[in-house]
């Protein structure tokens, strides 16, 4: 079985179905509990009725839903076909005369701003220092009317922007007339209120967009959010195509986030069950686990393997899929990413990287 590469990893649809629907995937960061219950149930009863007619096209419902949720003015609230459908249209919008991408970082950051035309430029995260935002650097390169993109918490590396950096970066994009844009697509994962959203009442420049199929567990429906000031809200909202998010997916997050109990048992099982496989990963020699505080966790090969795509091809064989992270700019061949998923499925990948890994 040879799996190929895409731009997020590998390529599951490069198998055919019934290999494809064999493989554990290590690879994609989803909350590992599955549906919420009440929007499975609410799928299960209406998904006829969503799929017969049109979408709200002005995502009432839903909105209504996350505004609760989230504790947010509806009028600084826009969905999208996913986080990133968000981004590719604020780019084209905001037409920045640069962007900042961080690195390493999810590569639709640097992908939507070089689809707007925009002039792009890296600077790295400090791995010894748990990925922290080099300022000096930032202060450097932020040229009046760019666009910087940041990740809270960050991907591939899963570490969170501190409140400090973040009141730093905010005076610096203010004084810069340039806009911040934190993907805050894992924060639901995180215990605590460390969200910037609330920000945007104060920042005219600040967006914060979520993907909301990590968490809720549906990547298939794809739906995101942004949150902005009003003023901003409107212009995005005038530039996505009308019924850019699908009736099942508005049906879905609309009783997804009122499930209360579901978000409190998420959240508490990926927290005990991330600590139980980072110190159980810890605990192979020859791999160096990165700290973080998300559903996933960033490792590097330090013994005879050296290369995430040679382990990979060693886990292949029993099912399993990794993320190889040589691709992250910042990054190189040695570093790779999994998931955290049930008990089971994780004890099922330590034993098999016991059998493959001989550092």
């Amino acid at each position: 079985m040879t799996l190929k590469s895409s731009r997020h990893g590998g390529d599951v649809f490069s198998l055919d179905p019934a290999e494809r629907n064999k493989i554990l995937d290590f690879s994609i960061n989803i909350n590992p509990l599955g549906l919420s219950p009440k929007g499975r149930k609410a799928l299960s009863r209406y998904w006829e009725i969503e799929t017969l007619r049109y979408p709200d096209v002005e995502d009432r419902d839903v909105i209504e839903s996350l505004s609760l949720a989230y504790g947010m003015d509806k009028d600084t609230m826009a969905l999208g076909n996913g986080a990133t459908e968000l981004m590719y249209t604020l780019l084209r919008m905001v037409q920045p005369k640069k962007v900042l991408v961080p690195a390493p970082a999810f590569s639709e950051y640097r992908l939507s701003a070089e689809a707007a035309g925009a002039e792009t430029e890296s600077f790295l995260l400090d791995k010894d220092r748990g990925f922290a935002l080099p300022m000096d650097e930032l202060e450097k390169k932020m040229a009046p009317g760019s666009l910087l993109y940041l990740g809270h918490p960050n991907n591939p590396d899963g570490c969170l922007l501190s409140k400090d950096d973040f009141q730093k970066v905010m005076a610096l994009a203010e004084e810069r007339e340039s806009y911040v844009v934190i993907d805050e697509s894992f924060i639901d994962f995180v215990e605590g209120n460390l969200s910037y959203r609330s920000f945007v009442k104060t920042y005219s420049h600040l967006v914060v967009i979520m993907s909301l199929t990590k968490f809720y567990a549906v990547p298939g429906l794809r739906i995101g959010c942004s949150f902005a000031c009003p003023r901003l809200t409107e212009k995005l909202k005038e530039r996505l195509i009308p019924w850019n998010v699908n009736g099942p997916a508005q049906l879905y997050m609309t009783y997804a986030a009122k499930d209360r109990e579901y978000i409190k048992q998420s959240r508490a099982f990926c927290a005990a069950e991330r600590t139980y496989f980072a110190e159980k990963l810890s605990e192979i020699k020859g791999l160096k686990v990165y700290p973080g505080c998300v559903n996933f966790i960033l490792l590097k090969l330090t013994g005879s393997i050296k290369d995430a795509a040679d382990l990979q091809k060693l886990l292949l064989p029993k099912d399993i899929f990794i993320r190889q992270c040589g691709n992250y700019e910042g990054l190189d061949d040695s570093f790779f990413r999994l998931a955290v998923r049930t008990r089971e499925e994780n004890d099922r990948l330590l034993n098999a990287l016991k059998e493959v890994y001989h550092p």
